[in-house]
């Protein structure tokens, strides 16, 4: 909801603890209209939006309530109202004489049109063109002054003793002096000092006294802002600074508007957090409105979307310097420790030269800023880019301002195209769990068909880390672990890729299963099985159910898994097994060396029995040509690291292998796999 910047009129509204400063005001005006007195002129200073207008209500209302009404001319002069010094003067001598009786409203008329008439805007602007609302002032002068032939100067005196002879006081209250331009402002200020300064009448005149000072001391002296500053100290009798509001009631003001304008989206503590780092650059109620007001046209846009503290840091940032937001967006690198590609290869060197960076941009934000409010800035820059983390998962659980994925959301206040917002994320988390599975496949086909591969794995990273640690967040793992294993993107794959993090199964197998199926034992500094048999399960279903293709990669890429020391495959190995030999030989012998040889070393371990066999007949039937065999697992130099390993894997089969080249041709027992075998052997069977 927008807030609107309206002052206050009762001092019942006032949260500052302003009161007594108001009966002060108020108890020193009753002392004056006492007696006869000459003028007087109370100045109200105070920066814009302190409340200069809400304090000048509370006077009004606060002398009107007091019963005197008889005994004052209270009078409200605004004059931002006209927009020339011959219509400002005429406002205001038509303003003081609205409840007058006729002897002084006769007398203010004379003196007043004379005033007008004399003066040098006036004069100087009988010119062609000027305007008729001109003419017209001119006529009401000239008309005014037929009717007495007295000076200027007694006119004057006759309208102030007419003042002092009707027993009353005249209350003139002028406010937002400082919205003027030079010369208006200078005009009011000699009408109060030099025009309209009669016996009986006070001026309480609210500005910023600094701007006007600066505004005006052109005028006088050198034209410095000290001489402007004189010049006022001179018309104006009794100065009263509106004191600073406590930061501990603003504090609470700050909180109380945050809770509204952050209701539906940040909790208590994050509201507590938030005010901490807004704080600093809310002055006034005015600030405070603004900054919620422009939060009302961005969180519809960014709820759900991105972290609540650091969007509203950085729309903080914006309020008070919009240069300075933007050359965060301009800095995006720096400012999040991005480095090149030689300093990554250099861990001291990328360090330093991603701190140098930083240091850099923060300057480049801040520049032109002073004192405060750029040590403010720095300490936000800080607060959202403090651990220069680019690739933490905590950070991107948490949207972060500092994150690759979630930094533009910040500034266009849309999700970008190549991004699923998390609000459909957040909608589907419900189902992971409750729906059956081909539902979270068909989910996950139809955002492969919008977005990247790589937004798809984000998109389930970010789903599984939606629930809480332990068995839940296993079991979502596990979910997302199958509906990948079936989905578009683990099809096609090629036989010869193996551990390729851009490749979905090595994702699901080192990101969502090593990631979040197995948990670290800080005690023996290793990995533990969160929950043996649901890892037995998932693993299962994806050797049973998911492509050929993709197991073959998935299990090369598990060694991280298996080697873990900690879980061997037992239960789940064997599924895959079992539809490798279903195979024919063209089929299994399209893989890569890597893959087979992964495949045939885990398979060896928790089934040894079921291995020899298919050993046993992968040497001894003639339909499988043995040449093949070897050259597919002996492709290397002449060294013998490539025979090592085949005798390693195939050491109990060597009997049968011998006998079967035997009775191969002269050609087979020639081909390079064949050779280096026969050269290498039989010392590594001594071993």
């Amino acid at each position: 909801m927008i807030k609107q910047d309206i002052p206050l009129t009762d001092i019942s509204q006032d949260r500052f603890g302003r009161e007594p400063i108001v009966d002060l005001i108020v108890d020193s005006i009753n002392q004056v209209t006492s007696m006869d007195h000459p003028c007087m002129v109370y100045g109200i200073y105070g920066k814009w939006g302190e409340g200069k207008t809400s304090i000048m209500n509370f006077i009004k209302n606060r002398l009107v309530s007091q019963g005197k009404k008889d005994g004052m001319n209270l009078v409200e002069f605004n004059p931002w109202l006209v927009n020339n010094d011959d219509a400002l003067l005429r406002e205001f001598f038509k303003t003081i004489m609205t409840d007058a009786d006729d002897v002084v409203r006769d007398a203010f008329k004379k003196y007043g049109s004379l005033a007008i008439f004399s003066s040098k805007t006036i004069v100087n602007a009988v010119a062609p063109g000027f305007g008729s609302a001109l003419a017209k002032g001119i006529k009401w002068a000239q008309k005014a002054l037929e009717e007495s032939r007295d000076s200027l100067s007694e006119l004057k005196q006759k309208a102030s003793d007419a003042i002092v002879q009707s027993k009353r006081h005249l209350i003139v209250m002028i406010d937002d002096v400082d919205r003027l331009d030079k010369e208006e402002l200078h005009t009011v200020l000699r009408l109060v000092r030099q025009v309209a300064d009669f016996k009986n009448c006070i001026y309480i005149v609210a500005m910023d006294v600094d701007l006007v000072s600066k505004s005006i001391g052109g005028f006088y002296g050198n034209g410095s802002h000290q001489d402007g500053r004189k010049f006022i100290d001179k018309i104006v009798q009794v100065p009263i600074t509106l004191p600073k509001i406590s930061t501990h009631k603003m504090q609470a003001l700050v909180k109380e508007e945050l809770s509204l304008a952050l209701q539906e989206v940040a909790c208590e503590e994050q509201i507590d957090n938030i005010t901490t780092v807004v704080l600093p650059y809310i002055s006034t109620c005015r600030d405070l409105k603004r900054y919620c007001n422009q939060l009302s046209f961005v969180l519809p846009h960014m709820k759900g979307e991105v972290n609540i503290q650091d969007l509203c840091a950085l729309e903080a940032i914006k309020q008070v310097n919009a240069q300075a937001y933007r050359r965060i967006y301009d800095r995006e690198e720096a400012l999040r420790h991005i480095v090149g590609t030689a300093s990554l290869l250099n861990e001291d060197k990328g360090h330093e030269e991603a701190a140098m960076n930083y240091d850099n941009a923060k300057l480049f934000v801040t520049e032109g800023m002073e004192g405060r409010l750029k040590d403010v800035v720095l300490n936000t820059l800080d607060f959202l880019f403090n651990n220069g983390s680019i690739f933490g998962q905590e950070d991107i659980d948490k949207k972060r301002l500092d994150t690759d994925v979630y930094f533009q959301k910040y500034f266009t206040q849309l999700v970008p195209g190549n991004l699923i917002p998390d609000r459909e994320l957040d909608a589907f988390k419900e189902k992971v769990l409750e729906v059956e599975l081909n539902f979270v496949v068909c989910q996950l086909d139809e955002w492969a068909y919008r977005f990247s591969a790589s937004e798809v794995k984000r998109a389930a990273l970010y789903l599984i880390r939606q629930f809480p640690d332990g068995d839940t967040r296993c079991r979502a793992a596990s979910v997302m672990a199958k509906a990948l294993s079936l989905c578009d993107l683990a099809k096609g794959l090629p036989p010869h890729v193996y551990v390729d993090p851009e490749v979905v199964a090595s994702f699901v197998a080192i990101q969502i299963i090593h990631g979040y199926m197995f948990v670290q034992d800080e005690k023996n500094a290793q990995m533990n099985v969160w929950n043996a048999v649901l890892l037995d399960d998932t693993l299962a279903f994806i050797f049973e159910k998911g492509e050929m293709n993709y197991c073959m990669n998935l299990l090369c890429s598990s060694d991280i898994i298996f080697g873990s020391g900690v879980y061997n495959g037992r239960n789940v190995i064997p599924f895959l097994a079992r539809r490798f030999t279903e195979l024919n030989f063209d089929e299994q012998f399209k893989y890569s060396k890597f893959l087979l040889i992964t495949l045939f070393n885990r398979w060896k371990r928790v089934d040894e029995d079921t291995f020899k066999t298919y050993a046993q007949d992968l040497f001894t039937n003639p339909d499988i040509p043995i040449g093949v065999v070897l050259n597919k697992f002996i492709d290397g130099s002449d060294d013998g690291q490539s025979v090592a390993d085949f005798v390693g894997l195939f050491k109990y089969q060597i009997p049968q292998i011998n006998e079967r080249l035997q009775g191969e041709s002269e050609e087979v027992r020639k081909s390079h796999g064949a050779r280096v075998y026969a050269t290498n052997y039989r010392p590594l069977l001594d071993l």
